[in-house]
């Protein structure tokens, strides 16, 4: 979906353009500007050269998939989740529009931090961009992203996640009843703290974690996985030989008639038992010439087996560790004392400059301070991603200002360079005097100046 990000006397905006304007928009477009629908973001109606865009405010709020990206969901997530998109569904039923306008991804869902809430994108009428999608296709595509991005250290609630996934995907569910989804579980005993969490989930040790293979329930449908095997037509080779076998037998007796007319008893002239012995000649020659494709058929086969998230990390580790045994016995099959040869040197070689680019010390990136402000601190960045704001629970670093927003800016780290994304602020990021945008990257380097609302830093990386 083309959106674009707008930025108002501090008030953040997202853009859309209604490109395919329907009858009944003009409708849904009055009831949603002018009323306050509680779970959807509200939206002002612009016109712009003949052109309708819709503005909706997302000022200080993330999207669900900005905040998982550093993060893993929490059942008590997951359980919101489900609840603000029943309420969404209620609200949208009672003033009469339509469900399949409600847009439900995780790119454009917004929590509010302040309130705990979700907020979702109702795009009036009918637009090119979802003219073929469905609300039960986008919550089906919403739940794959919560299952991929659930905890799996949380085995207490795992179990439940995935019977309300199958659900889900056999369409076992009311819209505007998605609470019924959890009424065979304890939402109150809730064991992670999710929204609140204070400690950040780590994508490698928590997300996929190596004991999420032996929690996998059974009632996850088993992958059907078709292979296709080329197998030969025995029969129609048998009929292949015997045809060939009979025209060597026809070509020996017709030549031998040829030469000799009195050794057999059939009268045949001489000049038609050559032709004669030349076809048969020749279907021998054309069916001993036949590509053996010819007589091969592809077999379809079905074989049902279980769901396996680490099946290609069992790939890896068996690969891994032949590698290391045959690496080993070449260490110990040294009978003779020889020395290495020059090939095997030069594989050495390459393993000692493996061996010293891991010993390199990994670069640090520093924020140092550079203002007035007495309790203002240094930020270290010790991990990556590194998000930086005013809430405890969601941020890495703390910054103690009521300027900076609860999830204020972010560092992350691509191929050899650090970048600083804004995390739609509400008072801005500045990178060397200038803004980015809401949601928007700048590289920065060694000495570049970076404003964190009002606060100065200098960058630092070593």
């Amino acid at each position: 979906m083309p959106v674009k990000y707008e930025q108002e006397n501090n008030i953040t905006y997202v853009v859309i353009e209604n490109e395919l304007c329907l009858p009944d928009s003009e409708y849904e477009q009055r009831m949603i500007e002018k009323n306050s629908i509680a779970g959807l973001l509200s939206m002002q109606v612009r016109r712009i050269n003949n052109k309708i865009f819709y503005f909706y405010d997302i000022t200080s709020r993330q999207t669900l998939s900005k905040v998982f990206a550093y993060s893993c969901v929490k059942w008590d997530d997951f359980v919101m989740v489900i609840s603000e998109l029943e309420n969404a569904a209620k609200s949208v039923d009672e003033y009469m529009l339509g469900l399949d306008s409600l847009i439900i991804s995780p790119e454009y869902i917004y929590l509010d931090s302040v309130r705990k809430r979700l907020e979702f994108i109702y795009f009036p009428g009918k637009c090119k961009e979802f003219s073929d999608i469905n609300i039960e296709q986008e919550i089906k595509k919403l739940f794959d992203y919560l299952l991929e991005r659930f905890d799996h250290d949380d085995k207490e609630h795992l179990m439940a996640v995935y019977e309300i996934y199958q659900r889900v995907i056999q369409n076992g569910y009311k819209v505007c009843a998605m609470t019924e989804l959890l009424e065979n579980f304890d939402t109150n005993n809730i064991t992670g703290q999710g929204l609140n969490n204070t400690d950040q989930c780590n994508n490698e040790k928590n997300c996929d974690s190596s004991d999420f293979k032996n929690i996998i329930p059974d009632i996850i449908p088993p992958e059907i996985i078709e292979d296709e095997t080329e197998e030969k037509n025995m029969k129609a080779i048998r009929a292949v030989n015997v045809v060939k076998i009979l025209s060597a037998l026809l070509f020996v007796a017709f030549i031998i008639k040829s030469f000799i007319p009195s050794i057999l008893p059939v009268k045949i002239n001489s000049t038609v038992s050559f032709i004669a012995a030349a076809v048969s000649a020749l279907v021998y020659i054309a069916l001993d010439k036949l590509p053996g494709e010819l007589f091969a058929e592809l077999k379809r086969r079905s074989v049902s087996q279980k769901y396996s998230p680490d099946k290609q990390e069992d790939v890896i580790h068996s690969e891994a560790e032949a590698s290391a045994d045959s690496f080993g016995k070449c260490l110990n099959d040294d009978k003779t004392g020889e020395f290495f040869t020059e090939n095997e040197m030069e594989h050495t070689v390459l393993l000692s400059d493996y061996l010293r680019s891991m010993q390199k010390k990994e670069q640090q990136m520093r924020l140092i301070y550079d203002g007035e402000d007495e309790t203002a601190e240094n930020i270290y960045v010790d991990k990556l991603p590194y998000v930086i704001g005013s809430m405890g629970e969601r941020c890495n670093h703390v910054v103690s200002s009521r300027l900076v927003s609860h999830i204020h800016m972010c560092i992350l780290k691509i191929e050899d360079d650090y970048y600083i994304e804004d995390m739609n602020s509400t008072n801005g990021t500045w990178v060397n005097g200038k803004r980015i945008m809401s949601n928007e990257r700048s590289c920065v380097r060694n000495g570049d100046e970076v404003i964190i609302a009002t606060l100065p830093y200098k960058v630092e990386i070593t």
